[in-house]
């Protein structure tokens, strides 16, 4: 299709957290624009954002969020929700014993969390009755996506797919169609998640969704063939690798570089982590390893508000390396290799889930544009990949002693896994050579769309 063909055909990306910083779902948005479609992201109205931007040719709607039907699940009830009010405000120091203690008496604890595993098994229809969030997504998004009247709606997780298969039905009742693509950003079945049941409820959300999409999309080719396979589709999904720019940007003046921000020596070793902060990451494992790695510093690009994030710093305090481990708040997406292209090295510590093991993550791609050398923990994707193209090392996850041996041998030995990184393999891991394929895809449902239009 030409830029004016395109130009015909909307494109609604749905995300249910506010976007910033979710690297893959804006530079596909900014992709397709550029390629000549209109398009509207829809995410979430969470913190403190704008409720609407117009930026690099595309527009993003944020919703307010409904989480009436998810909290009240989770509200003790009654009279263990008056004890939790006056606890919260008359007993602070007896407030987390009190709260636990009112936790146990919740709807979600006493019936839903038993119950969810045998209903959903009965039937899919019981999934939003099952799995309160669904239901305050569709309340927050389902409203918006309709007056917007996409003619192809980009799924952006699992989470969405509810929304756009609704959204669709709706559509066709009224005489429309809409396209839906599903990028399926990890492998659901794989995910670590604190609530027992929600890798249940997503799983039969996308069992009972995924055949009716028009198109599948993914990050990695082992989670297309996991895919495929288990839910044998007729076609295996797309390929598009969240790789960064193959153009990094200049250093900004203002956002600088992670080791002039926090003010360390160029001769000093540095180690990087850029991303979430939860256990399941392994930033324990960085922390600890600098009790043997004598002289070494990391610095963790993260949500600095993380209380997982505090609890790491008071442990550092208490193995006496607090002043060798650096806390920075997130970077813009797109400056992420910029700002790490002076560290010593990048460090990815996960630790071993399903997840973990099937693909190589958006921190990989972004060391490898920084062009530093990158440490990695034996998850199976990644380890391989470091192992075959020798631009980095691996250590057994979990293991601070064996990390810090790779802190120090990755900063001696660092020139021989800096030349490791050619120019080939920059330019095959680039999101230019991705949105390619990203545009080829979306061109496909458009001319279905196009077509649906003509012949009505």
């Amino acid at each position: 299709m030409n830029p004016e063909e395109r130009s015909k055909v909307h494109i609604l990306s749905i995300v249910t957290n506010n976007a910033v910083g979710d690297s893959r779902v804006l530079k596909s948005a900014e992709t397709l624009a550029t390629a000549g479609y209109k398009v509207t992201l829809l995410a979430g109205l969470i913190g403190h954002v704008p409720p609407t931007e117009s930026i690099k040719g595309f527009t993003i709607l944020r919703a307010p969020s409904v989480s009436k039907y998810g909290q009240n699940r989770h509200r003790p009830l009654f009279p263990f929700n008056y004890i939790l009010d006056l606890s919260n405000q008359y007993l602070p120091r007896g407030k987390r014993f009190v709260r636990y203690g009112c936790k146990m008496f919740t709807p979600d604890r006493l019936l839903w969390r038993w119950a969810t595993p045998i209903l959903i098994k009965i039937s899919p229809k019981f999934l939003y009755l099952c799995w309160p969030i669904l239901k305050d997504g569709e309340k927050t998004f389902g409203k918006v996506i309709d007056e917007l009247k996409p003619d192809i709606i980009h799924a952006n997780d699992c989470d969405t797919l509810g929304l756009a298969m609704r959204a669709k039905r709706r559509a066709f009742i009224k005489g429309r169609s809409i396209r839906v693509l599903y990028d399926a950003h990890e492998y659901v079945s794989g995910v670590h998640r604190k609530h027992p049941n929600w890798r249940l409820a997503m799983t039969m959300l996308e069992r009972s969704s995924i055949k009716r999409v028009d198109a599948v999309m993914t990050v990695s080719e082992t989670i297309a063939g996991m895919l495929a396979d288990d839910y044998q589709l007729k076609e295996r999904p797309a390929v598009v690798l969240n790789a960064p720019r193959r153009q990094q940007p200049m250093i900004d003046e203002s956002l600088q570089t992670i080791r002039k921000k926090i003010g360390l020596a160029p001769n000093i070793p540095l180690h990087l982590y850029v991303g979430a902060a939860a256990p399941q990451r392994g930033l324990d494992t960085m922390v600890e390893a600098l009790v043997a790695a004598h002289g070494h510093h990391i610095a963790l690009v993260v949500n600095t508000n993380a209380p997982y994030i505090n609890g790491l710093l008071k442990k550092a305090v208490d193995l006496g390396i607090r002043d060798r481990v650096h806390v920075h708040p997130y970077v813009p997406e797109w400056y992420v290799s910029t700002f790490a292209s002076d560290a010593t090295s990048g460090v990815i510590p996960i630790l071993h889930h399903p997840n973990h093991e099937i693909s190589l993550v958006t921190k990989y791609f972004e060391y490898l544009h920084a062009r530093i050398p990158i440490i990695v923990s034996d998850v199976k994707t990644m380890s391989e990949e470091i192992l075959l193209q020798g631009n980095g090392l691996v250590f057994p996850a979990g293991k601070a002693y064996e990390l810090a041996d790779r802190f120090e041998r990755i900063t001696v030995d660092r020139a021989q896994y800096l030349a490791a990184i050619t120019e080939s393999m920059l330019d095959e891991y680039s999101w230019e050579l991705q949105g390619d394929k990203l545009v080829e895809v979306h061109d496909g449902l458009a001319q279905l769309a196009t077509l649906k239009r003509k012949t009505r």
